[in-house]
């Protein structure tokens, strides 16, 4: 009895040839025009070879160097051929479409990572831009993960409800994953006459000037301090507003309640420092004017009374949205325990610290661990707009992301920016891990993971 063939390929065992065709196309934009720019009212045209090697234009006046982004591009075609070769040959066909997923997405973002590197490149040529070329390689990136998710869709493995989560998986790949290359500046001196790839390594010297300035100490304790403030009192005050939304019955309330303490959530913080002067300002300030008269404080010029002003505008903007979170979290407890609570002869106040707060806790722990990650980070708008970024407030206004803004105003240099974020973000990451370590020591069912 002859065997019967097991068809696993949407090609009937055949090579992928529109993936064939797709990176003959992308070769042939290679010769294409890449980049122009005008010298001398005459209009020059950069090929994508032309970024392979390094070589002067404007008459010697200015270098293009070699950029490694195209290596990256020859290798999403390399494997693009590859995929459509692997096809006949493989067991399980996911594993041709993610070699086919990797081609794209190495063609798409590095398409896109040259258009931003050229503008450093050509930076010091007058009237340059980019040319269809590199937009043509975009779209032949975009062509091929179009077709790899043709594939998987045909072979059923993924789904039509996986494609209403593909935009959330782009923006997350675009907006968290994507800015992870730029680490590397943090550890450069960035040199825009020859772009960042080229620019010379430094290593730790761009860190040094967040530690080398006397006032390192004073951000760093105000940073670590209104963190934990925040994450305190935040937390405190977000679960007893959630408690008292959650013991509202009428529905109607309930939701006059949530909209009236998550507005302030929405509004802008420019919006936000405009109302805090016009309650603080010495001129038409309503406290200073309407309460204090004769005896009025310059609340801008006096730094004492800032860390309470600013601990009560964190939370009437934020408690909120967290009090909400905690709301949701109490309406999915078991209305039964309550039930029993009260049969037992629990009072309100008893139901809320021996079945409510108990069940809460895993919300707690996870919403601390998420924030205390963030505890060299600081709410930008908070430090600088509110306090109308006031030079006489600096010593308790001032946190690490005020420090670096100011900073790179006067010294204009990126690197001394990345720095600060790499430096904040593998200590928030230590401190995450830390503090998950610490609650699975305790209680290892809390734990995130």
């Amino acid at each position: 009895m002859k065997k019967k063939k097991i068809q696993i390929l949407p090609v009937q065992g055949k090579i992928l040839f529109d993936v064939l065709l797709v990176a003959v196309l992308s070769v042939l934009c290679m010769l294409l025009p890449f980049a122009e720019y005008t010298y001398k009212k005459q209009t020059y045209v950069l090929s994508g070879i032309s970024f392979f090697t390094t070589h002067k234009i404007q008459q010697g006046t200015a270098t293009v160097p070699a950029t490694g982004i195209m290596a990256v591009l020859v290798l999403a075609i390399l494997l693009s051929v590859a995929a459509a070769l692997v096809f006949p040959i493989v067991k399980k066909v996911r594993v041709g479409a993610y070699l086919l997923l990797a081609a794209g997405i190495l063609q798409f973002a590095g398409s896109i990572f040259f258009t931003m590197q050229a503008e450093y490149i050509l930076g010091e040529t007058k009237k340059h831009g980019l040319a269809y070329g590199i937009w043509l390689e975009a779209l032949l990136g975009a062509l091929l993960i179009a077709r790899t998710l043709h594939i998987l869709y045909q072979n059923r493995v993924i789904g039509p409800l996986d494609f209403f989560v593909l935009p959330g998986c782009i923006y997350l790949l675009v907006n968290n994953y994507c800015p992870l290359f730029g680490i590397f500046i943090a550890f450069k001196k960035i040199d825009f006459s020859v772009g960042i790839w080229n620019s010379p390594w430094i290593g730790f010297e761009n860190f040094k000037y967040l530690f080398a300035s006397s006032d390192s100490w004073v951000m760093t304790r105000n940073t670590i301090l209104y963190n934990l403030a925040f994450i305190i009192l935040g937390n405190i005050f977000a679960i007893i507003v959630g408690i008292m939304l959650n013991e509202i019955i009428s529905k109607r309330f309930k939701k006059a309640y949530q909209t009236a303490i998550l507005l302030p959530q929405l509004i802008s913080i420019i919006i936000i420092s405009y109302i805090v002067y016009a309650f603080l300002g010495n001129e038409a300030g309503l406290i200073n004017k309407s309460l204090l008269g004769e005896n009025s404080i310059n609340f801008y010029n006096e730094p004492a009374y800032w860390p309470f002003i600013l601990v009560f505008v964190f939370l009437w903007k934020g408690v909120g949205y967290s009090s909400i979170i905690y709301l949701s979290s109490i309406s999915g407890i078991d209305r039964s325990l309550y039930e029993a609570a009260h049969v037992d002869g629990a009072s309100k106040l008893q139901q809320i610290f021996k079945v409510t707060l108990p069940l809460l806790k895993p919300t707690v722990i996870t919403l601390v661990i998420m924030a205390v990650g963030r505890i060299f980070f600081s709410d930008f708008g908070l430090f600088l707009q509110v306090p109308m970024n006031a030079g006489a407030l600096y010593a308790t206004t001032q946190t690490i992301d005020t420090y670096v803004y100011r900073s790179l105003l006067q010294l204009n240099n990126i690197s001394m920016s990345s720095a600060a974020s790499v430096f904040q973000s593998v200590v928030g990451f230590v401190v995450v891990l830390v503090a998950n370590g610490i609650v699975r020591k305790v209680d290892q069912e809390s734990a995130m993971f």
